[in-house]
């Protein structure tokens, strides 16, 4: 595909634009093909380097106030907007996310049962010539209400379709959707309301389960790729740590990842769960790695309380 010029500050005209203009340039800045999966719904610079998204999320069901599926597209999406609309990061440009760390507000206050607008503000620190071609480190805080209700430290890298077609070597495309589809762990089991949300499928063996890839989960697959994305594999890991915990509920307060390598679909990903001593009373901490053809592929460790918050009313219309 070949590069598409990116303007460099249009952020001050994104709410004055057409509705399906603005929804069709965010589904570009996102890399998104369902309009339905885009959460950012405008952008505006906030000082030198700093710059405010803001968000819409769909009411949250089930045990948490949140789906961790939306908080992380939330930081990809944010940081992806940020990175092609204000740093001319090329749209063609494929994106390598080395690591996520993720700081959530112990109440996480945000009203269950009803859509959330939530204010994102994105920082970038380090602004020097490389690192707006290849790479950006991003501080970021998520808002409710004026409530910073999580925040994320993270650092995006980009490389060339050129440089991509080397690094993936044998790997370029998949004959997307046509592996092997093993049962679902019972959905209440992942923490999941759904067998298509849940990305695990299990083993025989404690702590041990295997990555499930469901195209059906459109959160986390909405158009073809040729490996597991990141975020997956984040999703992977909080279902992991979810069953690993049962029946202790899964209230993570700090969510640190790493990656290593790809994760291919045409091999067996096996995700395995263990708990590492208590940072304190009250308290737990969990680490999940993913391993595939013997080779490690990313680190996920969760810590928080054991028991959870008291939970946030419920909005009535």
């Amino acid at each position: 595909m070949p590069s598409t010029p990116v303007p460099a500050r249009p952020a001050h005209h994104t709410h004055s634009t057409p509705l399906p203009a603005r929804t069709a340039l965010l589904s570009r800045y996102t890399h998104l093909r369902d309009p339905a999966s885009v959460l950012v719904t405008g952008w505006e610079p906030a000082g030198a380097d700093t710059f405010l998204v803001q968000v819409r999320w769909p009411a949250a069901h089930g045990e948490r106030p949140y789906d961790p599926r939306l908080l992380t597209q939330t930081v990809r999406q944010s940081g992806l907007v940020v990175a092609h609309a204000e740093y001319g990061v090329p749209l063609d440009h494929q994106t390598l996310l080395r690591s996520l760390d993720l700081t959530l507000a112990p109440d996480f206050p945000v009203p269950r049962g009803q859509a959330a607008a939530l204010d994102v503000e994105v920082r970038v620190p380090d602004t020097g010539p490389r690192r707006r071609t290849d790479a950006l480190a991003m501080d970021i805080r998520l808002r409710h209400r004026g409530t910073t209700v999580a925040a994320a430290d993270t650092e995006f890298g980009w490389v060339s379709p050129a440089v991509y077609r080397r690094l993936r070597g044998p790997h370029p495309t998949v004959p997307w959707g046509q592996w092997p589809l093993p049962e679902p762990l019972p959905p209440a089991l992942a923490g999941r309301a759904t067998p298509s949300d849940v990305a695990l499928s299990a083993t025989g063996h404690p702590g041990r389960w295997l990555l499930r890839n469901d195209t059906a989960n459109t959160l986390l697959f909405d158009h073809p790729v040729d490996h597991v994305p990141g975020l997956a594999l984040i999703e992977a890991a909080d279902q992991a740590a979810h069953a690993l915990l049962t029946p202790t509920p899964l209230h993570p307060t700090s969510i640190s990842t790493r990656y290593t390598r790809y994760v291919e679909f045409d091999a067996p990903c096996w995700i395995d769960a263990t708990l590492l001593p208590a940072p304190g009373p009250g308290q737990f901490a969990a680490q999940v790695t993913g391993t595939q053809n013997g080779r490690h592929t990313f680190t996920t460790e969760f810590r928080g309380p054991t028991t959870p918050p008291p939970a946030h009313p419920t909005t009535r219309r």
